[in-house]
C-alpha cells in the first residue's frame, strides 16, 4: 500500500502535469527581474556567443488544423502562455565587467506574430514549405529579441473544412524535449476559455516556481556541494579512453562549418520487430537496444572498440519542473567498450549499465564535463564526444485543439552544432530515425550507410548473436 509521503508525491506530480503550481522545495529567487542562468542556459548561450549567426540551436514546430479552429482564439492561447512562462519573456546578457551572464526577466515582452494568408495561392504548400524553412533558419538574438516566434497561415480548405498551420519558431535556450507537452496543456486550457469568452480577457494564473528560480536554486546548490565523487566518476570516463573524436569522416577540414543536412528513414519491418522484441526479452529500454545497435554500427564504420558517445538528460524530476516551458536538459557522455566474448545480451546490458552509470551524475554541468575531457585527454580542444543519439519512446503529441483534427512536424534548421546528431523517435506502428550531419566532415552516401548498420543490426541480432558475429554487411 501507497504511503503517504508516495500518496502526496503522486498527487502533486498530477497537479504538476495539469499546469497547477505545487509546493516545491525550488524557492523563489531573490530578484524578481534578474538572475542567473541554469547550466543548460549558460551551455546553449555560450555557443551563440561563439557563433552568432548560428542556428543550430533553433526549433521550428509546425501545427496544421483541419476543422472548427478558432484562430483568434488560438493567437490569444498563445499569448497567454507567453505571460504564464517568464522563459518567453527572457533576454540574455553578458556581466558588466566581463562576469557572469545573466538573463532578464520581462513583465511585458510580447513576441513576433506574423499572419499570412494563403487560401487563394497558386501553390499553398510550397509557400508555406518555404515559410517554414525561413523560420526555421532565423538566426535568434537572445540579448534583444523574443526567443518565440510565431507565424499563423491561413491555407484552403480540405473537403470543405478551415484549415490553419502555426509555425512555431523557438530558441532551444527555451526549449527541451518535455517542453511540448507543457505547452500543450497550456495552450489547450487557454484557447477552449477564449473561445468561451472572445470578448474577455484571458485570466492567466500565477506559475511558480519559474524556469529562472530553478536557475538560481540550481546555481545555489551546485555551489554548496561536494563535486568530487562527480568530478572521479567523469575523470574515469576519459581516462585511458580512444580519442574522444572517433566517427568515421570523409574529411577533416580545420574549420568546418554548422551547415548540415538530415537523412531521414523509417525503420524497416525486420528492424522494428527486432528493436521491440529484444527490449522485451531481455527487459531493457528500448533506448538500450538502438545505442547497442548504434554502437555497432560505428564500431563497423570506425573500427573501434572503445567509443564514447554522447546523449542527453532530462532533469525534471523536481516538483512543479513537468508545468514549464523551457530548457532543463543536461548532456552525458557515456563510454562504451565491448568485449569479445560479448552477445548481443550481454552488449545491451552493457549499455544499459553504462547509461545507469552515467544517470547518476546526471546533474553535473557539461561544461565542467568538456573541461574534465580536455585535462584528461591532454587536448585542449577535445570534446567529450563527436555523436548524440537521443531516443524519445514515450509519446509527445502536439497541440490538440476541440473539433479540429492536428499534424506537426520538427523543421530542420539547416545547421547541426556536433557533426553527427542521431534521433530515433517510437511511435506505436514505426520508429523514425533522424540523422543530422555536418556536411563539411560527411558525404550523403557515409550516413546513409549509417542508417543501414543501424537497421540490420536491428534487423538480424538475437539475444544469443555473438559479439564478433554481430557485426553485419550493410545493404
Amino acid at each position: 500500500m501507497p504511503t503517504l509521503d508516495e500518496l502526496q508525491a503522486a498527487m502533486a506530480a498530477r497537479l504538476s502535469d495539469a499546469g497547477i503550481a505545487v509546493e516545491s522545495g525550488v524557492p523563489t529567487r531573490r530578484d524578481p527581474e534578474r538572475a542567473r542562468l541554469s547550466f543548460s542556459q549558460r551551455l546553449v548561450w555560450a555557443h551563440q556567443q561563439r557563433v552568432p549567426d548560428s542556428t543550430a540551436n533553433n526549433i521550428c514546430l509546425t501545427f496544421t488544423y483541419t476543422g472548427d479552429v478558432d484562430a483568434d482564439a488560438l493567437g490569444r492561447a498563445l499569448l497567454a502562455v507567453v505571460h504564464r512562462h517568464e522563459v518567453l519573456r527572457t533576454t540574455y546578457h553578458p556581466g558588466e565587467d566581463g562576469g557572469e551572464p545573466f538573463q532578464r526577466i520581462h513583465a511585458s515582452f510580447p513576441p513576433p506574430v506574423v499572419t499570412v494568408d494563403l487560401g487563394d495561392a497558386a501553390d499553398p504548400d510550397e509557400r508555406l514549405r518555404r515559410l517554414v524553412e525561413d523560420a526555421a533558419t532565423e538566426v535568434f538574438d537572445l540579448a534583444t529579441e523574443s526567443s518565440i516566434r510565431l507565424t499563423f497561415v491561413t491555407l484552403p480548405p480540405a473537403d470543405g473544412q478551415k484549415r490553419l498551420a502555426v509555425v512555431i519558431a523557438m530558441q532551444h535556450i527555451v526549449w527541451d524535449g518535455m517542453t511540448l507537452p507543457a505547452m500543450a496543456r497550456d495552450v489547450a486550457r487557454f484557447y477552449t476559455a477564449a473561445r468561451e469568452a472572445p470578448d474577455q480577457e484571458l485570466t492567466v494564473d500565477a506559475l511558480s516556481p519559474q524556469i529562472a528560480d530553478f536557475a538560481d536554486w540550481e546555481r545555489d546548490r551546485f555551489d554548496d556541494t561536494d563535486h568530487s565523487t562527480d568530478v572521479a566518476f567523469w575523470e574515469d570516463q576519459f581516462r585511458g579512453a580512444a580519442a574522444t573524436a572517433s566517427l568515421p569522416y570523409d574529411r577533416r577540414p580545420e574549420n568546418p562549418s554548422e551547415v548540415s543536412a538530415r537523412a531521414d528513414r523509417t525503420l524497416s519491418p525486420a528492424a522494428e520487430k527486432g528493436l521491440r522484441a529484444l527490449a522485451a526479452e531481455l527487459r531493457m529500454p528500448p533506448f538500450s537496444v538502438f545505442l547497442a545497435a548504434y554502437y555497432l554500427a560505428l564500431r563497423q564504420l570506425s573500427g573501434r572498440d572503445d567509443l564514447l558517445i554522447g546523449s542527453t538528460v532530462a532533469n525534471r524530476e523536481e516538483r512543479g519542473a513537468q508545468a514549464l516551458i523551457g530548457n532543463f536538459s543536461n548532456s552525458i557522455a557515456l563510454r562504451i567498450r565491448g568485449r569479445a566474448d560479448d552477445t548481443f545480451g550481454d552488449l545491451v546490458r552493457r549499455v544499459r549499465a553504462v547509461t545507469d552509470a552515467a544517470f547518476e551524475h546526471r546533474t553535473f554541468p557539461f561544461d565542467e564535463i568538456i573541461e574534465i575531457a580536455r585535462r584528461v585527454t591532454g587536448d585542449e580542444t577535445a570534446y567529450p564526444f563527436d555523436s548524440l543519439v537521443l531516443f524519445l519512446d514515450q509519446k509527445i503529441d502536439g497541440i490538440h485543439l476541440p473539433d479540429t483534427t492536428m499534424t506537426w512536424e520538427l523543421a530542420d534548421k539547416g545547421r547541426v552544432a556536433l557533426p553527427l546528431t542521431v534521433e530515433a523517435f517510437m511511435h506505436p506502428d514505426r520508429t523514425e530515425v533522424q540523422i543530422g550531419y555536418q556536411v563539411d566532415l560527411f558525404d550523403a552516401c557515409t550516413v546513409d550507410r549509417l542508417h543501414d548498420l543501424i537497421d540490420d543490426a536491428l534487423g538480424t541480432a538475437a539475444v544469443s548473436t555473438p559479439y564478433a558475429a554481430a557485426t553485419v554487411t550493410a545493404r
